[in-house]
C-alpha cells in the first residue's frame, strides 16, 4: 500500500477552472441541503488568542469520497512570515479506510472558499451587479477577485486593507478606498476578508449597504455587525449546525437566526433585495475538491507515491 502525497504546487495545478469550480460547490451544496452528506459540526482547539486548529470531516454518498481536512488559522503568523491558513487534506479509500491520499489544504481552502461565494453571487447578487467591495487584500482577497473578474470581467473593485501595499495584489481594475466603508458603500456585492478573531468589533452597520446587494462576510462577525446581517431580507449560512456551534462558542452574538442553508436555499424562485450568506467553511466542499485532484493527480501522473 501506498499514499500519494500532493503539494501546494501540484494542487494549484491541478485545480479545474473556476466555472467548474463553482459548478462543483453548487453541486455539493445541493447534496448538503438535501441530506446526501455526513457533515458533523467540525470540532477545533484553539491553542493561541484568536487561533484554532479545525478538524473537518466529510462522507459524500453521491460520489463515494470520504475525507478530513485538519486546517489551522493564525492571523499572528504574518508577522512571522508565515502563512495564515495552513493544513492538510487525508482522503480515505471508502471501502477499507486506508489512507489514499494526503495533499496541502491551504490552496484547497482558499479556492473553495472563493468559489463558494462565486456560487452565492451567482444565484443572489443583483441583477446586472458592476461593482464590488472587498475588505482585506490578503489570499481570500486575492481569490475573490478572480472570481468577481471570472464572473463579470467588467466588475469594478473597490478595496481596504489595512496594509494599503496589499491593494495591488488584487489584480486590475481595483481602487483602493480610504477607508473600510467607503470601499464597500453603494457596492452589489461586498466581500468581507478580515481574520476570525474572538472579540471582533464588527464596524459595518445597515448604512453601509446599498439597498439591492450581497453580503459575504467569509470573516464570520469581524467586519459584519448583527444589525447589519438583521437588515438582510434573505440570511443564509452553509450549515446551519456549525453556525450553532460557532454561535456556542461566542461568535455570532446577536445575529439573527438564518432561514436555511444556501444548499436548501439555491432552488428558491425569488429575488430578495438584500441578502447575506455567510460560509463558514464546510469540510464537504474540501472533501468534493480533493477528491477531484486526486483523479486529475492519477490521471496525469502527478504527485509522490509514498508508502504506509
Amino acid at each position: 500500500m501506498s499514499l500519494l502525497y500532493l503539494t501546494r504546487e501540484d494542487v494549484a495545478g491541478l485545480l479545474p477552472p473556476v466555472p467548474a469550480q463553482l459548478d462543483l460547490v453548487e453541486e455539493t451544496y445541493r447534496a448538503v441541503g438535501a441530506g446526501r452528506v455526513e457533515l458533523p459540526p467540525k470540532p477545533g482547539i484553539h491553542p493561541r488568542p484568536d487561533s484554532f486548529i479545525h478538524a473537518m470531516p466529510a462522507y459524500l454518498r453521491d460520489d463515494d469520497v470520504a475525507a478530513l481536512k485538519w486546517v489551522a488559522g493564525y492571523p499572528a503568523n504574518k508577522e512571522r512570515g508565515l502563512p495564515y491558513i495552513t493544513g492538510l487534506i487525508v482522503l480515505n479509500d471508502p471501502e477499507t479506510g486506508v489512507p489514499a491520499a494526503i495533499m496541502d489544504g491551504a490552496e484547497i481552502t482558499a479556492a473553495r472558499t472563493a468559489a463558494a461565494s462565486g456560487a452565492c453571487i451567482r444565484r443572489f447578487a443583483p441583477e446586472d451587479w458592476s461593482r464590488a467591495g472587498v475588505l482585506g487584500a490578503g489570499e481570500q482577497g486575492r481569490f475573490h477577485a478572480q472570481v468577481l473578474r471570472e464572473l463579470n470581467p467588467e466588475v469594478a473593485i473597490r478595496a481596504w486593507d489595512p496594509h494599503p501595499e496589499r491593494i495591488g495584489s488584487l489584480g486590475d481594475r481595483v481602487e483602493g478606498a480610504a477607508g473600510p466603508r467607503e470601499a464597500v458603500e453603494a457596492a452589489d456585492i461586498v466581500v468581507t476578508a478580515g481574520p476570525i478573531v474572538e472579540e471582533p468589533d464588527s464596524p459595518l452597520t445597515p448604512d453601509w449597504l446599498a439597498e439591492r446587494s450581497l453580503g459575504l462576510p467569509i470573516d464570520f462577525d469581524f467586519y459584519f455587525s448583527a444589525d447589519a446581517v438583521a437588515s438582510a431580507e434573505l440570511f443564509l449560512v452553509d450549515d446551519v449546525s456549525q453556525f450553532d456551534y460557532y454561535r456556542s462558542l461566542g461568535h455570532f452574538q446577536g445575529w439573527p437566526e438564518p432561514e436555511g442553508s444556501v444548499g436548501e436555499a439555491l432552488s428558491r424562485e425569488d429575488s430578495p433585495a438584500r441578502v447575506v450568506c455567510c460560509n463558514l467553511g464546510i469540510g464537504a466542499l474540501d472533501a468534493a475538491f480533493a477528491a477531484r485532484i486526486l483523479a486529475a493527480a492519477r490521471d496525469r501522473g502527478i504527485g509522490t507515491e509514498l508508502p504506509l
